[in-house]
């Protein structure tokens, strides 16, 4: 509904200002006017997993707890390289007094106490579980045999096999939506000099925004992390940083352990103009959500809490089920009939001896 006419009359002042305002945005292009917009989040997540099954939740009354996750991933595979069971460790060091309730989330078929622990876990559908009272530190630690299918699509490596070689497969990268655009230096010099200090801390890094001078333009980044593959594939030594393919000329047994690399990829900044450093913001950005992930296979009750994964790749012989014993053949056996009639005999004789005693 439209205000009464004889209102304007008694603010002159309010209309004038109004008409200002509007004048002022007519004349200014877009060119001119700076305009504030939010960088990518370096926490946020580039694709629904990992961590699996949503990563993990904490619930305490009026209780923050500070806690330090870990976790191991072991990965058995068979001769071509398929993954056929995953099983993961994850060690939660928890400080601060209270009560915890922890949900980790991760497709489970069976947990059981780790050592080191001083808990022991639930689990349910879903979800391994940790409920207690914190004297001020405690360790909670858990060995869980996850769900492959489930699991094996966030792996970070592929292995195959292929004329005589192995292949190794970075399986992290993915495509985000960013944007392009001329932008002013001191917001994203200070960002990024926040970001490299957050990620040599170990903290949990703030999102940002800069002033930009032209219009943003849409545009698609691809974001990989850097993996650090160790070990041995048969008798030959495996150190590198993969980010994309390697072939390795070797067929035998997998050993390799295989590590997230953080890399923020900032240097020198003296030399870059406002759109030059608002690629490598967007980059940086991606490069340290993506990390957050694999870090956080199955996640850390703590979101400001570091959280650190290792994935350990080997070559295991798949178990078979033990066939079942071979059934007896009908008449290969003398003791069985005997029994029978030893039996039976018995059973006449009882039978005879109750008729004539009635």
């Amino acid at each position: 509904m439209q205000e009464p006419h004889h209102r304007d009359h008694h603010h002159p002042a309010r209309v004038a200002l109004a008409l200002a305002t509007a004048l002022a945005a007519l004349v200014a292009s877009p060119a001119d006017a700076a305009r504030f917009v939010p960088l990518p989040s370096p926490v946020a997540q580039l694709s629904p997993e990992p961590p699996l099954a949503n990563g993990a939740t904490s619930s305490a009354e009026s209780v923050h707890h500070r806690v330090h996750a870990s976790i191991a991933v072991d990965i058995s595979i068979d001769e071509s390289g398929a993954p056929f069971a995953v099983t993961a460790t994850q060690r939660l060091d928890v400080r601060d007094t209270g009560d915890y309730f922890f949900t980790i989330g991760a497709p489970v078929i069976g947990a059981r106490a780790a050592r080191g622990s001083e808990s022991r876990p639930g689990y349910r559908t879903g979800a391994i579980v940790w409920a207690g009272f914190d004297p001020g530190r405690r360790i909670l630690a858990a060995a869980v045999r996850l769900d492959v299918a489930k699991a094996a699509p966030s792996l970070p490596l592929r292995v195959t096999r292929e004329n005589g070689t192995t292949i190794l497969e970075n399986t992290t990268r993915v495509s985000a939506a960013a944007f392009t655009a001329n932008a002013l230096r001191p917001q994203l010099l200070s960002y990024l000099h926040r970001l490299a200090a957050a990620v040599a801390q170990g903290r949990a890094p703030l999102s940002g925004g800069a002033e930009m001078t032209s219009t943003p333009v849409p545009e698609r980044v691809s974001v990989v992390v850097p993996l650090m593959v160790t070990g041995r594939i048969g008798g030959r030594h495996v150190s590198l940083v993969l980010t994309g393919r390697a072939v390795v000329p070797s067929t035998g047994g997998v050993d390799l352990r295989v590590e997230p690399v953080l890399h923020t990829g900032i240097g020198d900044l003296s030399r870059l103009d406002g759109r030059a450093l608002l690629a490598l913001a967007t980059r940086a950005s991606f490069a340290v959500a993506r990390t957050r992930q694999y870090e956080e296979f199955l996640g850390n009750p703590d979101p400001a809490g570091p959280s650190t994964t290792r994935y350990l790749y080997r070559t295991e012989a798949r178990r078979t089920a033990a066939p079942a014993a071979a059934a007896r053949a009908p008449g290969r056996s003398w003791v069985t009939p005997l029994l029978v009639a030893v039996g039976l005999a018995v059973a006449l004789a009882v039978a005879g001896y109750a008729w004539a005693r009635s």
